[in-house]
């Protein structure tokens, strides 16, 4: 038998045997049936002191030590406080409790010296982003709240939608009663709450806020719920309920982590883990986890994020080990900057001299567009000088980088998007750089708010890079045409979005001149033109010789006598619709094709260099077929 069940067999002895024989008297039966010692009137403080009595006289008489002796004194207000200081960042949640705290200190004051106090409602809404500390905070509280005898227990119970909702009449208010009585004396954390109001009428989601509402009032004083989420998703949820607003009435508000705050986290959780890693290494994991920071959406992970890059980086630090022949205690212990790279694109964040220079020799790389080129330096130079300006704290005009791309298609203009993406990324102006393609489609719906909605996802997408509208002027529709709410959201976030986003309006010349004088705002937005002109026919022909080049075919001389001529008569006589690079890329398609057509037939015999080379025929036939 173990020492519990011995402790409470003992126990049970000397209550109904030991004292019983002492007065020679069995038990008194009730008038109910049943029988053992009187509670009544002095009759629990007499039992509760024999009962007091009897245990310690078994512990000593079994030689076992009392374990509520050993338990460990309650956490006192002083030291929750400290442990809550300890919390990165943080700082108006820990001003926000602190606050909490002392109003409940007077109160309980008050009472004490038998003043009339003010109600003490704990029900709090706890608002902001995944990871941002809201259950640690949560149960720190629970603690406070107990050490300061508000609550008796102050544990917490921590539940989600599906903890609270059944899927039948009936089942929801079995299940959400049973959660509260178990909160009960503590703290009910319902995560996601507005998952609770996300359903119909006949949702029984609304049912579990009723009772929840209901339970609020009538526990109020042995109960705190705190509710948690997203802010926007919050808002509409307290408003769902005039009663849950009502009894809601203290928000506490989790801002994200900043970069500097996400680190602390990261080195905690190295700490912890017995991990460590060089100052250098420590200033590449700044830049990234500000970098982070910089880019976040609504979304953000916050400590969630800093725990799954730590993971990362504890299995590439594994993967490099496992190469190794002997591991030591300090490799096992170190991550490099080689485990760094692995696990996050840190290449692609962090800013070289170089790379700049880079992505300018790749500009030049391409086939025609002089004065696109021209106009790209310009721009960059500009940029720099601004912030050369700003850097000697000489005034500085801010610039917008908003652009019209004007020309045929196939002329280059998604390609010198992603250029340009690349370049503001590499001097700042955007943090990601990545461009977002989309068209009318991609915009616009057909029913009444769905475009606003449609459009700012996309929107969201493209934060902290380049949104790229092929065929804008396709916005343009009639008085009661839907595109035209797809532009008025565009030209409202580019103002809200100012710095963190750049628009690139595309299509025909003619066209996109409509599309500017269309709106008085589109106007006054799109500082920069860009004229992308139609290829010449030499630049045709360098085009196609590039495709070839790149998959190691050649051409013979006929071939390129042939190509060249079409080319010229190509450019005497396209129309506006000509499609330049891609009519090329086309064509290019075609004549491979051809020429498989032809060494296909007697593959059996080709020899290895005949499979490279394009012939007179094999350009003659593909261009049949344009």
């Amino acid at each position: 038998m173990d020492q519990n069940n011995k402790f409470l067999s003992g126990v049970y002895y000397d209550l109904y045997h030991k004292k019983i024989s002492k007065t020679g008297d069995r038990p008194k039966t009730d008038p109910d049936g049943s029988s053992g010692p009187k509670t009544g009137s002095g009759g629990s403080e007499q039992l509760e002191s024999e009962l007091k009595s009897i245990i310690d006289e078994f512990y000593s008489k079994e030689g076992i030590s009392n374990p509520q002796e050993n338990e460990t004194k309650p956490f006192t207000p002083e030291e929750i406080k400290a442990e809550i200081e300890k919390l990165v960042g943080l700082n108006n949640i820990k001003e926000d409790i602190e606050a909490l705290m002392d109003f409940v200190k007077i109160q309980k004051l008050r009472q004490k010296h038998g003043l009339k106090g003010s109600q003490i409602v704990l029900h709090t809404a706890f608002i902001g982003n995944p990871g941002t500390g809201k259950t640690t905070v949560a149960r720190l509280m629970g603690e406070y709240f107990k050490a300061l005898g508000v609550l008796k227990k102050g544990h917490l119970v921590e539940v989600t939608r599906s903890d609270l909702v059944g899927q039948y009449v009936g089942a929801t208010a079995e299940k959400t009663n049973r959660v509260i009585d178990k909160a009960l004396d503590g703290i009910l954390f319902i995560d996601e709450a507005y998952a609770l109001a996300t359903g119909d009428d006949k949702d029984f989601g609304k049912e579990a806020i009723n009772i929840l509402v209901d339970r609020m009032e009538k526990d109020r004083e042995r109960l705190a719920v705190f509710l948690a989420g997203y802010e926007d998703n919050m808002k509409v949820f307290l408003e769902s309920n005039p009663g849950l607003a009502s009894r809601v009435s203290r928000k506490f508000y989790f801002r994200d982590y900043t970069g500097a705050e996400l680190l602390q986290i990261f080195q905690l959780l190295m700490d912890k883990n017995q991990y460590e890693m060089s100052d250098e290494c420590l200033k590449v994991m700044e830049k990234y986890f500000c970098y982070l920071y910089d880019t976040r959406d609504s979304n953000f992970g916050n400590g969630r994020v800093v725990r799954n890059t730590f993971e990362r980086l504890v299995k590439c630090q594994a993967d490099r080990l496992a190469e190794e022949n002997e591991v030591t205690v300090d490799m096992l212990k170190t991550f490099t900057i080689e485990d760094i790279e692995k696990a996050v694109p840190v290449k692609d964040i962090i800013v070289t001299s170089d790379k700049l220079d880079s992505v300018m020799n790749e500009l030049d790389q391409y086939i025609g567009l002089k004065n696109i080129k021209e106009h790209i330096k310009s721009l960059v130079n500009m940029i720099k000088t601004n912030q050369k300006r700003e850097e000697l704290g000489l005034p500085v005009k801010q610039l917008t980088y908003h652009a019209i791309f004007c020309g045929s298609p196939g002329t280059g203009k998604t390609t010198i998007a992603r250029i340009l993406g690349r370049i503001y990324q590499t001097l700042g102006v955007l943090k990601k750089g990545h461009v977002v393609e989309v068209d009318r489609s991609g915009l616009v719906a057909g029913y009444v708010g769905q475009t606003e909605e449609k459009t700012n996802k996309v929107i969201d997408k493209a934060i902290d890079g380049i949104l790229f509208i092929d065929e804008a002027y396709a916005l343009i529709g009639g008085g009661n045409d839907f595109g035209r709410h797809a532009i008025d959201t565009i030209l409202k976030r580019m103002d809200d979005d100012r710095g963190r986003l750049i628009v690139i309006a595309a299509g025909y010349t003619g066209k996109m001149r409509e599309f500017i004088n269309s709106n008085p705002g589109l106007r006054d937005r799109f500082s920069w033109t860009f004229e992308f002109k139609d290829y010449t026919e030499k630049e045709l022909m360098e085009i196609f010789l590039l495709f070839a080049q790149k998959q190691h075919y050649v051409l013979s001389d006929e071939a390129v006598r042939v190509l060249s001529e079409h080319f010229q008569n190509v450019c005497r006589h396209r129309d506006e619709h000509f499609g330049n690079g891609r009519y090329v890329r086309n064509l290019f398609e075609k004549v491979v094709m051809e020429q498989s057509s032809r060494i296909g037939a007697n593959i059996e015999n080709v020899k290895q260099d005949e499979l490279s080379v394009i012939t007179e025929d094999d350009v003659s036939r593909a261009l049949l077929l344009m």
